[in-house]
């Protein structure tokens, strides 16, 4: 197997991921049919990644120069990504007359909030200013919910602030993250940082039943879903889960495009860096996910009923403000006989 692929799956941080996709890739199906897009698929996850943009340049050029030597037709689309990458740190020293940096701290723990929201005449003075602060007032390890986001603003032709782009930084000030405003994207910037998220499409080691710890920090907190079916393991629909919405509401929704968040969450962070089952005990109020997950378990078709009767069922309250639509527990215990 080629270097590029073992330094692309350093990326992926859980164990049981990493050691199923290294799998696939040796596969004979892989390697024969799936041979061209080996490269792409590894660029994605370097891409996407939660990790500093300098170091993701450094793979996507591994993988470019392994893929022009054996000729592969991916070579457009990798070079094309580490482009985008390299655009985002050189538009932190693209300046122009007027413009400021507006930084924002934003932090996920019980709740989602902010702290800090200063101005700045330069990119390096709002990273400065993040490296003085001290963290002692979040009270917790920051890197675990704490993320930072410096927003560029330059003047139009009429004299008004618009966003030109911004950049998204982990608690120790890493650059993760970029996109510019939707006035000043260039024509050929195929934007791939729009996706980040739920664009990632790998296969899983996963099976209707298992309680699935889904880790997108820092911007959202942890929570565990259950599989209730796996469909076409290649799709980026086909895996479906059911999560905790409320005490109370249940909801299912595509596992590997991060829907299982809360409306007010919206993780950049794919799940599927970090997934891993939960073989422990469940934390107090998850306790229908592992009733659910025994009898899926027992009957791995009930999974797929249970998907198709919660989007037949799901309701809103009035005074939920966090307006979460889900399938009320005690309907589903009865309508399932669990």
């Amino acid at each position: 197997m080629e270097k590029y692929v073992e330094e692309s799956l350093k990326y992926i941080e859980s164990e049981e991921m990493r050691r199923f996709l290294r799998n696939c890739l040796h596969s004979e199906h892989c390697q024969t049919d799936w041979q061209w897009r080996i490269p792409y698929t590894c660029g994605q996850i370097v891409t996407y990644a939660p990790a500093p943009i300098g170091k993701k340049i450094l793979t996507l050029d591994l993988i470019s120069a392994q893929a022009s030597r054996n000729s592969n037709q991916d070579l457009e689309n990798i070079e094309k990504l580490a482009s985008e990458h390299r655009i985002a740190l050189d538009e932190r020293y693209n300046t122009s007359s007027g413009e400021f940096y507006y930084l924002q701290d934003w932090f996920y723990h019980e709740e989602c909030g902010m702290l800090l929201n200063s101005f700045f005449s330069s990119f390096d003075a709002a990273i400065r200013y993040i490296h003085d602060l001290p963290k002692e007032e979040y009270e917790l390890d920051t890197a675990s919910f704490l993320s930072y986001s410096i927003e560029k603003y330059v003047p139009d032709e009429g004299g008004i602030y618009q966003k030109y782009c911004t950049w998204i930084l982990n608690d120790s000030a890493h650059i993760w993250y970029f996109d510019y405003g939707e006035k000043y994207k260039p024509r050929d910037w195929e934007n791939i940082f729009a996706y980040r998220g739920w664009a990632l499409n790998l296969p899983v080691p996963f099976h209707p039943g298992d309680i699935i710890l889904a880790d997108c920090r820092p911007f959202s907190k942890e929570r565990r879903v259950v599989i209730l079916e796996i469909g076409d393991n290649h799709d980026c629909c086909a895996v479906q889960c059911l999560y905790m919405c409320t005490a109370l509401k249940l909801g299912s929704s595509a596992f590997k495009h991060n829907s299982f968040h809360s409306s007010r969450e919206n993780s950049p962070v794919s799940v599927l860096y970090r997934a891993v089952k939960w073989n422990t005990e469940l934390p107090e109020g998850e306790e229908p996910l592992a009733i659910i997950s025994t009898a899926i378990k027992h009957q791995p078709s009930l999974g797929c009923a249970i998907n198709e009767w919660v989007h037949s069922n799901r309701t809103k309250d009035r005074n939920d403000d966090n307006n979460e639509v889900g399938a009320t527990w005690e309907k589903m215990k009865e309508a399932f006989g669990l």
